[in-house]
Order: C-alpha cells, then structure tokens, then sequence
C-alpha cells in the first residue's frame, strides 16, 4: 500500500511538472539557462524578460488583491483572485514576449545583418531618448523597480548592440560568428522551447 501511495505522489509530482515545463513563463527560464554558457548575454536579456514579467504578474496580483480585499473579509478569496490574476498576467507577457522573439528572428532572417543592426541601433536611439525624458521627469528621490526595469532593459538594449556589431560585422573579432547559422539555430531552439522539447 506504501508503494502504491509513492507511486501516484510521484505521478501526480511528475504531472505538475511537465505542466510547469510547459508554461511560457518556465520556457524562458529554461531558454536562459541553455543560453547561460553559450551566449551569455542573450541569456542575461531573456532573464531580464522574465524578471520582468514577472513583476508585471506581481503588480497585477496585488493590484487585484488591493482592490477586493475590503470585500473579502478574511482575506482568502482576495488572495486567490490576486494569485490568479498574477498568474494570467505573467503567462500572457511571457507568451507574448516568445511571440516577439519568433518574429525578430523572422526579421532577422529575412532583412540580414546589416539591417538589424541599423534597426538596433535605431531602437537605442529610441529607447535612450525615452528613458532621458523619464528619468528628467522623475524626482531625485530613491528609484523604485518600477523605474531600475526600464533602465536595466535599455542598457541590454545596448550592450546587445555593441555585442551584436563586433560577433556578426567585424570577422577581425576573437568572437565572430555565422549570422545565418545563428539565426536558424535560434529559431530551431525557440521552436523546440516553444513544444516543451
């Protein structure tokens, strides 16, 4: 009876699991930590994307959570209603945030290398103006995470700007890389992350 008690918490276990492995939020955990020895910097940007989601799930929860909570006078109804709406909100980011990997990496394929690194460096422009404009709009007072997300993605932003001119652009670079090989081996790996394989 021991036995057959272990052995349905083991699949039950085991169920859980695979349906973690396969929410879109666990699929960019796992495609950063694949990325995290050979190319460490689009795994430290993917990361940044969840932490991201992340709080935005989080804010979403507790903002629902605030909001029924004189409704709920013991506060678990509140609680569950915040968790699930956490939850939503961080798959549905999560899910879109895969959906613009898969087309940049369509763009990529289709425009070539120069190109993309005329749009990046389009996109810093922009992205640096904006957050100019923010942080002269803020106060001088401690940054919240609100406000540091913002920044930290903006300088990914950057840093995969300069990453990307050096290992695609200059062949005299110890990094230099194979754009196209790249490219379709990062929309292989996106699709296999994207079945859960």
């Amino acid at each position: 009876m021991f036995k057959a008690i272990a052995g349905r918490v083991k699949a039950a276990a085991s169920a859980i699991d695979d349906a973690v492995r396969q929410t879109h939020a666990a699929r960019l955990a796992i495609m950063a930590a694949r990325l995290r020895r050979p190319l460490p910097l689009l795994a430290i940007l993917i990361a940044t994307i969840l932490l991201f989601c992340l709080f935005l799930g989080w804010s979403s929860g507790r903002g629902v959570f605030f909001l029924l909570s004189p409704a709920s006078p013991t506060g678990i109804g509140a609680g569950i209603a915040g968790a699930l709406a956490g939850l939503a909100v961080l798959e549905l980011c999560a899910a879109f945030a895969i959906t613009l990997m898969s087309a940049a990496l369509q763009l990529a394929y289709d425009t070539g290398r120069h190109r993309v690194l005329a749009l990046l460096v389009i996109a810093c422009a922009l992205v640096l103006a904006g957050l100019g404009w923010r942080l002269a709009a803020l106060d001088r007072a401690p940054l919240s995470l609100a406000a540091i997300l913002p920044m930290l993605g903006g300088a990914g932003l950057v840093a995969l700007t300069i990453w990307f001119e050096r290992a695609y652009l200059r062949p005299a670079y110890p990094g230099f890389r194979d754009f196209w090989v790249d490219v379709v081996d990062a929309r292989l790996f996106l699709t296999r992350a994207a079945h859960g394989e």
